[in-house]
């Protein structure tokens, strides 16, 4: 081999040993920038877990606040419900005592009854007579029986009392 020839190896040994500088140092920067990049990515996922545990917790709380609400909305529902039927039979009840009557004897509250006629086939089943039911004269006291409006005799014993009870 000859000088020329060794030269030029050598000189391609050289250009290969910076070739394979160039290309560890590219890889070295690639490795480098590629370890960065998982590095970031790494703690970029750690964050995202932890906040999705945050709002895992947030849900979960969430979840039992909404539980416990539509519990109470339930009750509530079930409560106006029970109120509901409740003012349906008040209203029942006053539509009947809204003709009722006390039975008075000698001017004494005796019974109350839905109406009048009930109230004098009661009085006759105490041996009251049949006949006379006429509107009284005279204090009440005075008379054996009579038949006035529930809501005229709460009146009149409210104002007699001075309207306390």
């Amino acid at each position: 081999m000859s000088r020329a020839h060794l030269a030029a190896l050598e000189q391609v040994i050289k250009s290969a040993h910076a070739h394979i500088e160039d290309v560890q140092d590219t890889a070295a920067e690639a490795a480098s920038c590629h370890t960065r990049s998982v590095q970031r990515l790494s703690v970029a996922l750690a964050a995202a877990r932890a906040e999705a545990d945050r709002h895992q917790a947030d849900a979960g709380i969430v979840r039992e606040l909404l539980e416990h609400t539509e519990d109470q909305l339930a009750a509530e529902r079930a409560t106006v419900a029970e109120q509901a039927e409740q003012i349906k039979a008040l209203r029942a009840d006053l539509a009947v005592m809204a003709g009722a009557v006390v039975l008075l004897r000698y001017g004494r509250l005796d019974s109350v009854h839905p109406d009048e006629a009930t109230a004098k086939d009661y009085a006759r089943s105490l041996g009251c007579p049949a006949v006379g039911w006429g509107p009284a004269s005279g204090p009440a006291s005075e008379v054996p029986w009579r038949v006035s409006s529930l809501s005229r005799f709460v009146v009149q014993h409210a104002v007699a009392d001075g309207g306390a009870r």
